[in-house]
């Protein structure tokens, strides 16, 4: 039964391979959209019926950057920035409204840059190189905020296929071996203390991405999916689990299995440009990620961990959804 599966899979990416298009050589294509979307709402302090006021903004920047310099050589730069708050008010003891502080609704860093040698084989090598963080972390505490927090480099090496470029559409998937190194940083002690520890680790995986856009209604809607996934099979910090840690009953025993499962990154954009100065716009983003690799456990002379909130807080055994939905003001260029 897998064999005959397997037949009409091959059939089906080698048609799709036979309609790519050959993209325009020498010419740079480019892509940034800019959105804001804003709801403001405020209230006197004897306002009939207890209403609050709030403001919910946010902002997405989203680029890219391509050209195919001669007939064996794509460069493609891609880029989203994301940052939100929603600010509320509350009432004090004596009624009078007061603003709390604000809560952050999305934040996002994405940065990446892909070569590809384009063959006529179908298959490209590439190698690429990505940075991903937060303008601000509150995974330590909400009070005490650290930006640009954590830091993941990475870089990757492998094969591509562009199965479709053609109609607005296009379709790259890529596998490869993908090295990272992770950067965070703490707070080891309580608050007032804003003193921070930071910890490195690294990690090596099999990855496979696969990318997906197109343009429909007359390039009135623009649909973005993106499928990551990734089997790691090194971890700097797996041998603190098995070796260096005391168990305790705080974490799973088999907490170092957890580092090197197969995690899975689901990310859908559905853009409808209303005119060319408002659109509306649908994300939704699955994550697998049964342990965060970039909270590397840290024990003392004693085996006993000195971050466990931070490593109870990196298991997540079940998947993450996040879905937005937003009218707002954008422009591409």
């Amino acid at each position: 039964m897998k064999f005959r599966l397997m037949i009409p899979a091959a059939a089906l990416l080698a048609a799709a391979a036979a309609q790519a298009a050959e993209p325009a050589v020498g010419v740079w294509t480019h892509k940034l959209d800019v959105g804001i979307n804003l709801l403001q709402s405020s209230y006197s302090n004897n306002w009939n019926g207890g209403d609050k006021g709030s403001v919910v903004w946010s902002g997405v920047i989203d680029g890219a950057l391509e050209k195919q310099f001669n007939e064996s050589f794509n460069w493609r730069n891609t880029m989203n920035l994301a940052y939100g708050q929603t600010h509320g008010q509350d009432r004090d003891s004596s009624g009078i409204l007061y603003w709390k502080r604000p809560d952050k609704t999305t934040d996002n860093i994405e940065l990446e840059s892909l070569l590809r040698w384009t063959t006529n084989g179908g298959w490209d090598p590439f190698v690429s190189a990505g940075f991903k963080s937060l303008f601000e972390d509150l995974t330590s505490d909400p009070g005490r905020p650290l930006t640009f927090n954590p830091k993941e480099f990475k870089e990757s090496a492998g094969m591509s296929r562009q199965l479709l470029e053609k109609d607005g559409q296009t379709l790259l998937v890529r596998l490869g071996l993908a090295l990272r190194q992770n950067s965070r940083e703490y707070h080891p002690n309580p608050s007032p203390d804003n003193a921070t520890e930071k910890v490195t680790s690294t990690s090596a995986s099999a990855e496979m991405i696969t990318e997906y856009m197109v343009k429909a209604l007359d390039g009135r809607v623009d649909w973005s999916s993106k499928l990551t996934l990734s089997k790691p099979f090194s971890y700097s910090g797996k041998k603190v689990f098995e070796d260096d840690m005391v168990a305790d009953g705080s974490v799973p025993a088999d907490i170092a299995d957890y580092t090197t499962a197969v995690d899975a990154d689901f990310e859908n954009t559905f853009t409808t440009h209303v005119t060319q100065a408002i659109s509306v716009v649908l994300s939704m983003r699955w994550v697998y990620d049964k342990y965060d690799n970039t909270v590397k456990p840290v024990v003392d002379e004693d085996g006993a961990l000195t971050n466990g909130d931070l490593v109870r807080g990196a298991i997540r055994k079940g998947g993450q959804f996040k879905q937005t939905l937003a009218l707002g003001f954008g422009y591409s260029f």
